[in-house]
C-alpha cells in the first residue's frame, strides 16, 4: 500500500503523523525512533515522519538438512541464508530468531561430531583445529576500462528495488535479468583485491537467483507479488531449486 501511493504520488515515501498523540508518551515509547529523527532534526511530537518500505528478511537460500548441512561438503549454513522449509512465503520476525537459536545449534552439535572433538588436542583448554591451506590471491586483471564497484552496487541496488520490488511482472524481470547479465560479464571474472569488488560480484550472482527464482514461481504467494499473476497457483505449492549441473562445475 506504502508503494502504490508513493506511485500514485510520485513522492519518495509517505509520512506518519504522531501529532495528536501525548508528547511525553510518544517519546517514552520510543526512544531509539526519537532519537534516530532528532538526529534528521526531525521532532517526532511535531513533524511528519517520512517513511518508505525497506527489505526485511530473506526468503530462501542455501538448501540445508536438519542439520544445517549443505549440499557442498565442509559448508554449514544457518538463519536467513538458508532455505530450511520452517518458514513459508511469508516469514515472521519471531519465527526467524527461533530459527537461528535452533540451526545454530544444530550446526554447532554436527560440526563438533564431524571434527571429532573429543579426540582432538587441545592447548589451554581451547580446541586446536587442524588449519587448512588456502589457495593464492590471483593477481587482479589488468582492466582496458577499470570498473568501479560502488556505482554498479548502486545502480543494481536501484535496478532491484524497481523490476524485482514489492511487486515484480514479466518485464521488469526480464528487464532486470538483461542488465544483470550485461554487469556480470564485465565484472564476474575479474579478480579484485579488496573486499568490495567480491561483494558486488556476490551481489550480482544473488541477484541473478532472485530474478530467475521470480521468473520461475508464475504466482503470488507470501510476499511474492506479481502484477501479472495476481493470484496463487496450486501448482507452485512447494520450493524451488536450482543445482548446479555437473557441466558447469567441471568449467569451473
Amino acid at each position: 500500500a506504502i508503494t502504490a501511493q508513493m506511485l500514485k504520488t510520485a513522492h519518495p515515501c509517505v509520512y506518519m503523523d504522531m501529532t495528536h498523540l501525548d508528547p511525553v508518551a510518544v517519546r517514552t515509547r520510543f526512544p531509539g525512533i526519537d532519537q534516530v529523527c532528532r538526529g534528521f532534526g526531525l521532532d517526532i511530537t511535531r513533524d511528519l515522519i517520512p517513511a518508505r518500505p525497506g527489505a526485511h528478511y530473506m526468503i530462501g537460500g542455501a538448501s540445508v538438512n536438519l542439520d544445517g548441512r549443505t549440499t557442498l561438503p565442509g559448508l554449514w549454513a544457518a538463519g536467513e541464508v538458508t532455505s530450511s522449509g520452517l518458514h513459508g512465503a511469508n516469514r515472521l520476525a519471531s519465527n526467524s530468531l527461533l530459527e537461528g537459536l535452533v540451526y545454530g545449534a544444530r550446526v554447532a552439535e554436527d560440526i563438533a561430531r564431524e571434527l571429532n572433538l573429543a579426540d582432538e588436542p587441545t592447548t589451554n583448554g581451547r580446541l586446536e583445529v587442524p588449519s587448512l591451506p588456502l589457495p593464492k590471491a590471483g593477481v587482479p586483471a589488468v582492466q582496458a576500462h577499470p570498473l568501479d564497484p560502488a556505482d554498479i552496487r548502486e545502480s543494481l541496488r536501484a535496478l532491484l528495488w524497481r523490476g524485482v520490488g514489492i511487486t515484480r511482472d514479466a518485464q521488469g524481470l526480464a528487464d532486470a535479468a538483461d542488465r544483470v547479465e550485461f554487469w556480470s560479464r564485465y565484472v564476474l571474472n575479474q579478480t579484485f583485491s579488496d573486499p568490495t569488488g567480491w561483494t558486488l560480484q556476490n551481489m550480482l550472482t544473488v541477484a541473478r537467483l532472485m530474478i530467475d527464482f521470480a521468473q520461475a514461481r508464475r504466482e503470488s504467494r507470501g510476499v511474492h507479488a506479481r502484477a501479472d499473476f495476481p493470484k496463487p497457483d496450486p501448482a507452485f505449492c512447494r520450493r524451488l531449486s536450482v543445482r548446479r549441473d555437473a557441466s558447469t562445475e567441471a568449467d569451473g
